[in-house]
């Protein structure tokens, strides 16, 4: 049994590096819908703002409209007022939409991170698990070997779970 150490190791060592090399991927992943987040909160922010403005500048169009002295005036403020509010609908539209868009990046970062989790989680059961085989082969205690194979098995479920979320 302790000739296969070494074998065991080395495949466990492949498994933690192309372990590690996909939580590194996940966590750059993380970073882009963070930023990607964050980018589209602030374009919400600011058609939110326009929508606001535009709303702003019907309310003072109609308080001047209602002391205008002249007919010419009030038509103008009347056009003005209702360019204002039909520049409303489409602002709040897209300002939803990249709402929209900002919850479901957060929500597939939130996916990211608690693969990320699961993959790590599988990356150290593999680095130990490679310490107690080497331990094993070292001492001649098979039984240090088996909880090496067992903790690289579980540290394996760990990381297909973080695969398949």
């Amino acid at each position: 049994m302790l000739r296969f150490i070494p074998i065991a190791a080395a495949i466990l060592a492949v498994l933690a590096g192309l372990a590690s090399l996909y939580g590194g991927r996940l966590a750059e992943r993380q970073l882009e819908l963070g930023s990607s987040a964050v980018l589209a909160q602030t374009r919400a922010s600011d058609t939110w703002a326009e929508y606001q403005a535009q709303s702003l500048k019907a309310h003072i169009n109609a308080a001047a409209l209602a002391v205008a002295a002249n007919a010419s005036t009030r038509a103008k403020l009347a056009a003005d007022m209702q360019s204002y509010r039909q520049r409303q609908p489409p602002l709040m539209q897209e300002a939803t939409k990249l709402e929209n868009e900002r919850t479901q990046l957060l929500d597939s970062m939130d996916k990211a991170v608690t693969k990320k989790l699961d993959v790590d989680v599988g990356v150290a059961l593999f680095q130990i698990s490679i310490v107690l085989a080497s331990v094993a082969a070292m001492t001649k205690r098979p039984p240090l070997f088996i909880a090496g194979l067992v903790g690289g098995a579980i540290g394996l479920i760990y990381c297909v779970v973080g695969l398949l979320r």
